[in-house]
């Protein structure tokens, strides 16, 4: 019988400050093999926390004070920090939000693919420049050889997200994090980057946790969904169910201020401030009761 492993299980993942505020409040998902799950909510609500703590690279302020994070059955706070950073570089890779700032501007594209194919991988640096030509190919770039030894600056914000997607799935990771890597594109360009991620991650059946704020992407590239408030989890869910049958106010409120493209007569409203306030409270009474629990 076939052993089965989530891609990742996070199990109660808190977060905190030093001064003990909860910036990520008992958060728990799960990502199975070749499933793409949207985290989803506005600014602030902790999506790119979540995709920090996985890949290990949160802010030296913040302590995961409770919970679990389990990479294809490991338990990453359980190993020792060289053997978290091999788990975490052999499994996963992600997808940064502003292809401008990702990029090293002064190397060339080449070596920024072929680098960690040199060094996680232990490819040649011929068979590393072969993959990253192929790749660069398969993202639809014309002239890769050109690419190659061209510097960022050379390159329109959309060759550089592709650029980007390519040197992510350059070296067949099980894990992809992409962190709103449509948000500093323009619409045009953000549908032929979805389509992308969409095209490669369906060919390699690799794992993707998709952070966006905007419910149109979510329906577009994903299975199953995660809405956050305020580093809440407010309703995880099929995405179907999602859109269909919404079982929380706040994801009603997330829908209802989505413009829809094939509906553009439709009227859409922001969330309402009361809703958020009242989320508020109830957070607060929530981290309230949590310290009154470990007092």
């Amino acid at each position: 019988m076939t052993n089965h492993r989530n891609t990742l299980d996070v199990v109660d993942l808190t977060i905190e400050l030093p001064n003990g505020m909860r910036l990520l409040r008992d958060v728990s998902l799960t990502l199975e093999p070749g499933e793409v799950r949207a985290l989803v909510g506005e600014s602030g609500a902790g999506k790119s926390m979540i995709g920090k703590a996985v890949l290990g690279i949160l802010p030296s302020a913040l302590s995961i004070t409770r919970g679990e994070i389990l990479m294809e059955g490991h338990n990453l706070g359980s190993l020792s920090l060289a053997r978290r950073r091999a788990t975490v570089a052999e499994t996963a890779a992600l997808i940064p939000q502003d292809p401008l700032t990702a990029l090293n501007p002064v190397r060339k594209i080449g070596p920024q693919i072929t680098d960690p194919l040199v060094r996680i991988r232990g490819w040649s640096a011929a068979q590393a420049r072969e993959r990253a030509l192929d790749l660069l190919d398969r993202v639809h770039i014309r002239a890769p050889e050109r690419v190659m030894n061209s510097y960022p600056h050379e390159l329109s914000g959309g060759m550089r997200q592709r650029v980007l997607i390519a040197a992510a799935f350059a070296p067949s990771p099980r894990l992809i994090v992409a962190d709103e890597p449509t948000t500093a594109l323009d619409v045009t360009v953000q549908k032929q980057i979805l389509r992308l991620i969409r095209e490669l991650q369906q060919e390699t059946g690799t794992s993707v946790l998709f952070v966006t704020h905007d419910m149109g992407v979510v329906a577009k590239i994903s299975q199953k969904v995660t809405v956050l408030f305020a580093g809440k989890v407010m309703e995880d869910a099929a995405t179907r169910d999602i859109f269909t049958n919404p079982g929380h106010p706040y994801t009603r409120a997330l829908i209802a201020a989505t413009p829809s493209h094939a509906d553009p007569d439709r009227s859409f409203s922001p969330v309402p401030d009361s809703l958020i306030a009242d989320l508020h409270r109830q957070i607060a009474l929530d981290d309230k009761h949590a310290q009154g629990v470990r007092a």
